[in-house]
C-alpha cells in the first residue's frame, strides 16, 4: 500500500505539470488557431513549475488510492481526473473539449475492457448509450429551439466514458450530470448570472459527476436518486392536499 501511495504521489507532479501546462497550450490547438507543429515546438519553450494542479491531484489521487486500493483501476481512474481536470478547464473557458482528451479516455477504456473481457458488452453498449442521448438531446434542441444544445464535444466525451465505465455507471453519470446542471445552472439564473438563451458548457458537470462516480458505487446514487423522487412525490401530494381542502 505504501508503493502505491508513493506511485500516486509521483503521478500527480507528474500529471499535475501537465495538466497545468496543457491547460496554457491546448486551447489554441483546439480552436485550430495553431498547428499541432507549432504546437510541440512551443510544447517545452515556455515550460514553467505550477504545483497547483499536482497539489490538487496529490488529494485525489490518495483518496483514490485510500477507498479504492492499490489496484490497476486506481491507475486508471488517476489518468482519467488528470484528464477530466483538462476538459473542465478548456470546456469552461473557451467551450471546447480537446479531442485529445477522448483519445485517452478511450485508450484507458481498452486497457479496462482487456481486464474485463468478459464484460464487453457493457462497455460496448455504454459507449453506444453515452453517445446516443447526448446527440439525440443536441438533435431535439436544433429541433425545438433551432440552436445547438449539446456540444459535439459532449458526445464525444460520453461515448469515451461509456467506453470505459459501461452500461449502468454512464446512465448514472448522464442522471448525476443533469441533475448538477439544473441546480447549478438555475442558481445562476436566479443570480443573473446567466440569461437563459445563453449558452453553458456542459463539459464541467459530466466531469464532477464522473469523479463522483469514481468514489460512489452507481447504485447507492440510484437508492439515493429514488428515494429523493418518493420524497418529492410525497410532499408535492401533500401539498396539493393541503391546498385542496382549505
Amino acid at each position: 500500500m505504501i508503493i502505491g501511495y508513493l506511485i500516486m504521489t509521483i503521478l500527480a507532479i507528474v500529471l499535475g505539470q501537465a495538466v497545468s501546462h496543457l491547460n496554457l497550450k491546448m486551447p489554441p490547438v483546439v480552436s485550430e488557431e495553431i498547428t499541432y507543429k507549432l504546437f510541440f515546438e512551443n510544447l517545452m519553450k515556455d515550460f514553467k513549475f505550477d504545483f497547483k494542479y499536482s497539489f490538487i491531484l496529490l488529494i485525489v489521487f490518495g483518496a483514490i488510492m485510500y477507498f479504492l486500493g492499490n489496484i490497476y483501476i486506481s491507475y486508471i481512474y488517476a489518468v482519467l481526473v488528470a484528464t477530466l481536470m483538462i476538459v473542465f478547464s478548456i470546456d469552461y473557458r473557451f467551450q471546447l473539449i480537446p479531442d485529445e482528451a477522448h483519445i485517452v479516455i478511450i485508450i484507458l477504456g481498452i486497457i479496462n475492457l482487456f481486464m474485463n473481457i468478459n464484460l464487453w458488452y457493457s462497455f460496448i453498449i455504454g459507449m453506444a448509450i453515452g453517445a446516443g442521448i447526448f446527440y439525440g438531446l443536441s438533435l431535439l434542441a436544433v429541433i425545438i429551439f433551432k440552436k445547438e444544445g449539446m456540444g459535439f464535444g459532449d458526445v464525444k466525451l460520453m461515448a469515451a466514458l461509456g467506453f470505459l465505465f459501461g452500461i449502468k455507471s454512464i446512465l448514472v453519470i448522464t442522471l448525476v450530470s443533469f441533475f448538477l446542471g439544473a441546480i447549478i445552472g438555475g442558481l445562476l439564473l436566479l443570480l443573473n448570472k446567466k440569461k437563459v438563451d445563453s449558452y453553458m458548457p456542459f463539459g464541467p458537470f459530466i466531469v464532477i459527476a464522473t469523479i463522483i462516480i469514481i468514489f460512489i458505487n452507481p447504485n447507492d446514487i440510484i437508492e439515493l436518486y429514488i428515494g429523493l423522487c418518493t420524497w418529492l412525490s410525497t410532499a408535492m401530494t401533500d401539498l396539493v392536499y393541503i391546498l385542496t381542502n382549505k
